[in-house]
């Protein structure tokens, strides 16, 4: 599942989706003094063609906010995501992948590359980060998922005319990723491998669970996720959050009325955007 949380960057996710209930994808309202001010969308950044998301109070929401916020407000080119990544991914002289890892993280990857037709030959000298971001996208490829079919495009199109901020850029998240400690490159890549060798079967519990609104269960999937790496989660997702929050709120102060859409492991838990946004003093609840 931790292949969710690596942002846009990584483009595609792998999983699976049957024909379901209805959706209740989670939504909040930001309120002050009883009038709401923004709204707050969990998402997912790529989705089996055809998902079924939408509901009458997220249409609401696109109808009634001024503008949209993503956490990249540009449309993703996958030729510049390319090149931002191979500004910051090689270093000279780094052992193969396989070689970093402890011999279960070993044994994971290489019956990641098995199932994917790669090897150690195509990372050469690629930090460890950058080889999980191109396994977890490797495999949703090969699970037959496109960005485009994600929410952030999808919303883009059903807002037309409206402007478009980005909280962060493309090469800010890469930089966040490149600033983490090798340990915990190490962790993202065996936890990316693990899941490309699952065959889908996390990304398809995670993709139930958004859909039915079930912040419990993902903020237990976040936990389960990013055990053991508090440096891990720290850096992906708690101090993004925080900075997130404070552009946030600066743009309520100014009056804006914005639809918030980041992904979903961006927006439970006590270091979700609705309990940051709390903190600063905003109302926020819960309206499907």
């Amino acid at each position: 599942m931790i292949r969710r949380w690596l942002g846009l960057i990584a483009l595609v996710l792998a999983s699976a989706c049957s024909p379901a209930p209805d959706p209740h994808v989670a939504l909040w309202a930001v309120v002050d003094h009883g009038t709401t001010r923004g709204w707050i969308l969990g998402t997912v950044h790529a989705l089996p063609p055809g998902t079924r998301w939408r509901s009458a109070a997220i249409d609401d929401a696109m109808a009634r906010a001024d503008r949209l916020v993503l956490e990249i407000g540009e449309p993703l080119d996958p030729a510049r995501v390319g090149a931002a990544m191979a500004r910051r991914a090689v270093t000279p002289g780094l052992p193969p992948p396989s070689a970093r890892l402890d011999l279960v993280g070993r044994a994971a990857l290489i019956a990641a590359y098995a199932r994917l037709e790669l090897d150690d030959a195509r990372f050469k000298d690629q930090e460890s980060w950058a080889v999980a971001v191109q396994v977890s996208a490797i495999a949703s490829a090969r699970a037959g998922v496109s960005v485009a079919d994600g929410v952030e495009p999808q919303v883009r199109a059903l807002m037309p005319g409206k402007a478009v901020i980005g909280l962060e850029t493309v090469d800010g998240q890469f930089a966040v990723f490149d600033a983490l400690p090798l340990t915990s490159q190490n962790h993202l890549l065996v936890a990316v491998a693990q899941e490309a060798n699952d065959a889908g079967k996390s990304e398809a519990s995670l993709l139930a669970q958004w859909r039915k609104g079930d912040e419990a269960a993902l903020e237990r999937s976040v936990a389960q996720d990013f055990l053991g790496d508090p440096a891990l989660r720290d850096a992906l997702l708690t101090a993004r959050n925080r900075a997130w929050s404070a552009q946030i709120d600066a743009l309520l102060r100014s009056g804006a009325r914005p639809l918030i859409a980041v992904g979903a492991g961006h927006v439970v838990g006590r270091d979700g955007l609705p309990a940051q946004l709390r903190a600063r003093g905003w109302t926020v609840r819960r309206v499907s």
